[in-house]
C-alpha cells in the first residue's frame, strides 16, 4: 500500500512539475523548475514522493480504550476460547447509549460496598465472583446467589438512569441476590469480553442456567419482571 501511494505521488507530482514547465517557463531557460516540461516533470515528481513520504511517517491516531479489543482468553493448551453466546432479555433498546471513542470519558468510582448495595466490580473481583473467563472455557457461575451486572459509563444518561433503580433494588432484594456495576472505560477488557457495544447493558446471572443479557434503559417494573423470570427471585 505504501509502494503505491509513493507510484501515486511520483505520478502526480511528475504531472504538476510538467505542466509548469511547459505553461511558466522563462524566457532565459534557467529557471530550475519551469525551464522546460522535462525539467518540471523531475522537480515535480521528487517533490511529490518527498510529500507522501513525510505522510506515511506521521504517527497514527490510536484508538480509545473502548475501541482497543482485549486479547483473548487462551486455555490450558494455549488455545483462543471461543465466546459464549449470552441470550437477550429483550431487543435493543432506543435509549441505549452506542459507545464510541470520541465520548467524553469522565470515570467517577462508585464508593458503596457490601451488603444491600450496588458493588462495582474490577476485573479480578468479576473473576472471583461472576466468571472465570481466563480458566473456565463454558459458562460457571463464581457467585453464591444470583446477581446483576450492570456495564455502564459515567458519560451515559440512560445509564445515570438506571444507576438509583438498581440501588433500590439491591436494598429490596437484600440477601436473596447481588447487584453489581462495571464501568465500561476502567475494565475494557471486561466490556470487551461480553462484547458490550451498547450502554447501558445488563447482565442478569441466575444460580443454576445461563445469563441472559439486556440493553437499554430498563424500567423498574421491566428490572423486577427480570429478576423473577429469569433469576427465578421473588
Amino acid at each position: 500500500m505504501a509502494i503505491i501511494r509513493l507510484l501515486l505521488g511520483l505520478l502526480i507530482g511528475g504531472v504538476i512539475g510538467a505542466v509548469l514547465g511547459y505553461l511558466g517557463k522563462c524566457s532565459s531557460g534557467t529557471c530550475p523548475l519551469t525551464a522546460n516540461p522535462y525539467r518540471g516533470a523531475i522537480y515535480g515528481a521528487v517533490v511529490g514522493t518527498l510529500l507522501v513520504s513525510i505522510f506515511l511517517a506521521l504517527p497514527k491516531r490510536r484508538p480509545t480504550p473502548l475501541q482497543e479489543k482485549a486479547a483473548p482468553a487462551k486455555g490450558a493448551a494455549g488455545a483462543p476460547k471461543e465466546k459464549s453466546e449470552i441470550p437477550k432479555v429483550s431487543p435493543e433498546r432506543s435509549d441505549a447509549v452506542h459507545i464510541d471513542g470520541e465520548s467524553d470519558w469522565n470515570a467517577q468510582v462508585i464508593r458503596e460496598n457490601g451488603s444491600g448495595l450496588v458493588e462495582p466490580l474490577t476485573k479480578e473481583s468479576f473473576l472471583q465472583k461472576v466468571f472465570n473467563y481466563e480458566q473456565n472455557e463454558q459458562w460457571k457461575f463464581e457467585g453464591k446467589l444470583p446477581c446483576i451486572v450492570d456495564f455502564y459509563a459515567d458519560w451515559c444518561a440512560p445509564c445515570k438512569m438506571v444507576e438509583p433503580i438498581l440501588r433500590e433494588l439491591a436494598q429490596e432484594y437484600q440477601g436473596k441476590l447481588n447487584i453489581y456495576r462495571v464501568d465500561t472505560q476502567a475494565e475494557p477488557e471486561l466490556a470487551a469480553a461480553f462484547g458490550i457495544q451498547s450502554i447501558p447493558s445488563i447482565l442478569f446471572v441466575p444460580l443454576n442456567d445461563k445469563p441472559q443479557m439486556a440493553v437499554g434503559a430498563l424500567p423498574k417494573k421491566t428490572l423486577k419482571k427480570a429478576i423473577e423470570d429469569v433469576l427465578k427471585v421473588e
